[in-house]
């Protein structure tokens, strides 16, 4: 049974290959490219709530830009002569008259100097109306959704410390801060320790889960030590820094909280390879008490550390 624990797999797979980058990247993504699905316009929203804000930004200008070129283009091809106050001319000029006429029935603006004469006109500025209610419908409950879309935004402090620890252990150390003003509750901390196993001349990923000394905290007001004792227990007892590079150790940080602006429970997650370990440092405190008696967080000292002897 203990066996069995061990050998998990958290559900990115056990397969391993010389040149695989690090499961986790700084951003929380996984390492993951999908290939051999058919395009499907069911992955659109995913991909608007997803995107940075300039990318969603760019992407409803293109669209609607789109969509009112499409409009023009069929006021051009009827004759922009059924619109009042505009004289047939060439394609650039009939076409540019032709989009601020679209985007003034598209948002409904109407100034008043472009008004439909044409009975062709009319059906197409009444389609194009009706098509601006429900394009601004769908933008607005996009923008909507990125809005109130739960989200966690932890500081994580650059390194993992190798940390003298009680009783003559040492212990595997980082910390976490909660970086947005909204009050995060029972906190709970998942940390794994990959290695590349090599046995029988096949090379495959193992998953050890690392015991913490607290494992759960009820309100995270300032930041929070993730400790792991590396005792007798531990996969990390008894190994050297060459130990966990020659491995491709990488640790694997799974956050959980309930966010109570959101009313939801939140993730975030993390990772640490062999390069980003300090072995043999001690976080220096990153919050203390001011003169008015009320606490300071510094983000500013998350990193920070001092040298230490380890046992």
């Amino acid at each position: 049974m203990a066996r069995e624990k061990k050998n998990q797999d958290p559900g990115t797979g056990t397969s391993y290959k010389y040149n695989s980058k690090r499961v986790i990247n700084k951003d929380g993504s996984f390492n993951v490219l999908k290939t051999g699905l058919n395009p499907s316009y069911r992955n659109t929203y995913q991909a608007l709530i997803k995107m940075t804000w300039l990318q969603f930004i760019l992407a409803i200008f293109g669209f609607l830009f789109a969509v009112n070129s499409i409009f023009a283009l069929a006021y051009v091809i009827v004759g922009v002569e059924g619109i009042s106050n505009v004289n047939p001319s060439s394609f650039g000029v009939d076409f540019m008259n032709a989009i601020f006429f679209s985007f003034e029935s598209f948002t409904t603006v109407g100034y008043g100097a472009m008004t439909p004469m044409s009975v062709e006109i009319k059906l197409i500025a009444l389609v194009e109306t009706v098509a601006g209610w429900i394009c601004f419908a769908l933008v607005t409950g996009i923008l909507y959704g990125r809005f109130s879309r739960p989200s966690a935004r932890l500081r994580y402090s650059s390194n993992l410390l190798i940390s003298p620890y009680k009783e003559g252990f040492n212990s595997m150390q980082f910390r976490i801060a909660n970086m947005r003003n909204s009050t995060l509750m029972n906190m709970e901390a998942t940390v794994l320790l990959v290695i590349v196993d090599k046995e029988k001349g096949s090379t495959s990923r193992k998953f050890l889960p690392l015991k913490l000394e607290r494992e759960k905290i009820l309100f995270f007001p300032l930041n929070w030590t993730i400790v792991h004792p590396i005792d007798e227990k531990s996969p990390l007892y008894n190994k050297t820094k060459e130990d966990l590079v020659g491995t491709n150790a990488e640790i694997l940080i799974l956050i959980k909280g309930f966010d109570d602006t959101f009313s939801q429970t939140v993730h975030s997650r993390y990772s640490y390879k062999c390069e980003e370990m300090i072995w043999g440092g001690k976080f220096v405190s990153a919050y203390d008490t001011v003169d008015s008696g009320d606490f300071m967080l510094y983000f500013d000292k998350m990193d920070s550390f001092d040298q230490a002897q380890l046992n």
